[in-house]
């Protein structure tokens, strides 16, 4: 196992019931809000047998929702953790397995009209190799949608009430030892860039900025870029 799978396998814990909470709540991330949001940005640069690219797609959730709109599509997913590859549907798209921190995606340069890369840009240790595989793959006017977590306080990031543990169980004498890393692992994991990060790194890139929205918080924050 290479050190990017140790990393996947550690911040998803158990990989197979990942992949399947990723599914059951996909529904809650690809909302009315994401499709308006999509046939406003996205759709307008789409030809006829749209070619678009899923970085890091999981169990292929985006990909399934993509292949009943355009039925015509080529949709390809690119995903590398064996449990997702395990829980992806392949006749829903081609399926390329990489390594995003690599440079050698195989996807013909100039070639896609979109690309997505949702939750992802957080797991990577170093994100450059993939977002410059993106402007590459793109076509000139091509656009890429970005949606990530980003850096917020220790404070904030446990407001949430969705999270595990929240600022008083960190606290507690009852909290393990074991739990205590889970917390800050995680939290270390999901505020790996802050939103001035990703902007600085798009825009070294080559990308054009399009929408850039924060929000939940600001535990969260969106980009649609465009190749120049």
């Amino acid at each position: 196992m290479t050190d990017i799978l140790s990393l996947l396998v550690k911040h998803h814990r158990n990989g197979d019931e990942f992949a399947k909470l990723m599914q059951d709540t996909a529904d809650n991330r690809f909302d009315d809000n994401f499709w308006s949001l999509w046939e406003k940005w996205i759709e307008p640069v789409l030809g006829k047998h749209p070619k678009i690219a899923d970085l890091g797609c999981g169990p292929g959730a985006l990909i399934k929702r993509l292949r009943r709109r355009y039925p015509t599509a080529m949709l390809t997913g690119v995903e590398y953790a064996p449990y997702m590859l395990k829980a992806l549907d392949h006749a829903e798209s081609e399926v390329v397995i990489h390594d995003l921190h690599q440079s050698d995606l195989s996807i013909e340069d100039n070639s896609q009209d979109a690309m997505t890369f949702i939750h992802s840009v957080h797991e990577l240790i170093y994100p450059t190799r993939a977002l410059q595989s993106v402007y590459r793959c793109l076509k000139s006017g091509g656009r890429c949608l970005i949606i990530d977590w980003v850096r917020v306080p220790l404070k904030d990031y446990l407001s949430d009430s969705a999270r595990m543990y929240n600022q008083a169980d960190i606290f507690s004498d009852e909290i393990t030892h074991t739990q205590l890393h889970d917390v800050f692992h995680h939290f270390t994991e999901h505020n790996r860039y802050t939103t001035e990060d990703i902007d600085w790194l798009l825009d070294t890139v080559g990308f054009k900025t399009l929408e850039r929205t924060i929000y939940q918080n600001k535990q969260f924050a969106l980009w649609v870029v465009e190749k120049q």
